[in-house]
């Protein structure tokens, strides 16, 4: 089938198919692009890429670089932008740089060579400019996931998702909160911890402990930040928010080591709502973001730069999802222990006392 047939079969002008597919709703109605989009699916309808290519100079190839595949979040967010080019008529090449930037440089120029269409960058750093080579290069791009203050990105309002956390541990009675980070360079971390800090220092009677390890997304980065926290600290935290679920399961381990219940001692909330988060032991409160949404957004903005359109940075808003290992008010439970030591004894008390 091609596009006329398409028109045909809708009902509509050639001109309205190719926008409906392109998903140019400042000039198509959003219900008909849906529908247009799902007739193209059932019918079978493939675009030509030769011919665009031909007209162009330019492959329907997006090039898609991300830190990492193995982490689901990015997985789900590259997975949302595959499949949103893919029913615009274009193919992703997705590259993970593994967070290393000449990794990252030697991607863009071998993406470059394969003549993409535009790229989407998802691992973008604070205080890094625009890759070198698309200053020069007339290819347009979108930041996702990590935001940009100098090109268009679609992001979470993670400023925003980690104030809900510090209103949230503030309405359930903690008084001495702590914050595990991510990677100093991701501006996720960095907002979330912002948010997060600036929203606890509205309340006077809360105190905010830090430590002193480097963060980090991974579980393992979690399990040794908030042991050195728990080592090193006179009083022990009744709250921990980490810049991440993966984070947050490793500080979790790291409160089990030191003789402390998550949701009981010590309040725990994650980010970014991983399908495990509510499947653990004790199930972990994690902010939430549409991901599909963000990928999907991110590819339209790229698709509207490519057509000489404008496009407009986007920040979606997260929801936090409370679950048993921060719902607890602490007016209502036991004081936790003050220290680790009185950690570990009232713990053998209790074990004694069950025996």
């Amino acid at each position: 089938m091609n596009m006329k047939q398409l028109a045909v079969l809708a009902g509509v002008d050639v001109s309205t198919v190719s926008r409906a597919l392109r998903g140019d709703s400042s000039r198509v109605a959003t219900a008909t692009i849906e529908r247009i989009q799902r007739l193209a699916r059932e019918a079978g309808y493939v675009p030509d890429p030769v011919a665009s290519s031909l007209r162009s100079g330019r492959s329907r190839l997006i090039g898609v670089v991300v830190p990492v595949l193995s982490d689901i979040v990015m997985a789900i967010l590259a997975t949302a932008i595959e499949e949103a080019f893919r029913e615009l008529g274009y193919l992703s090449a997705v590259i993970a740089t593994h967070g290393d930037a000449g990794v990252r440089s030697a991607a863009i120029d071998h993406l470059l060579g394969h003549k993409v269409a535009g790229f989407v960058l998802c691992d973008t750093e604070v205080g890094c400019a625009i890759p070198s080579q698309l200053e020069t290069e007339p290819i347009p791009f979108v930041y996702a996931m990590r935001r940009s203050d100098s090109a268009v990105s679609v992001t979470a309002d993670d400023y925003r998702g980690g104030a809900l956390v510090g209103e949230h541990f503030a309405a359930m009675g903690h008084q001495h909160v702590a914050v595990v980070p991510g990677p100093a360079a991701a501006s996720t971390s960095l907002d979330r911890v912002t948010g997060f800090t600036e929203a606890v220092m509205d309340h006077p009677h809360m105190k905010l402990m830090a430590g002193t390890a480097v963060g980090g997304f991974g579980v393992d980065d979690g399990h040794r930040y908030a042991l050195q926290m728990l080592d090193s600290a006179n009083t022990t935290p009744t709250a921990i928010f980490c810049a991440n679920d993966h984070a947050a399961i490793g500080a979790g381990r790291a409160l089990a080591d030191r003789g402390l219940r998550v949701g009981r001692d010590v309040a725990l909330v994650g980010y970014n709502d991983i399908p495990q988060a509510a499947y653990l032991e004790t199930p972990l409160s994690s902010v939430r973001t549409d991901l599909e949404s963000m990928g999907r957004s991110a590819a339209q903005c790229l698709v509207s730069l490519m057509e000489g359109r404008d496009a407009h940075s986007l920040a979606l808003e997260p929801t936090l999802i409370v679950r048993a290992s921060s719902e607890k008010v602490r007016g209502r439970v036991d004081q936790p222990p003050t220290s680790r030591k009185d950690a570990i004894q009232s713990t053998k008390s209790s074990q004694l006392s069950a025996r």
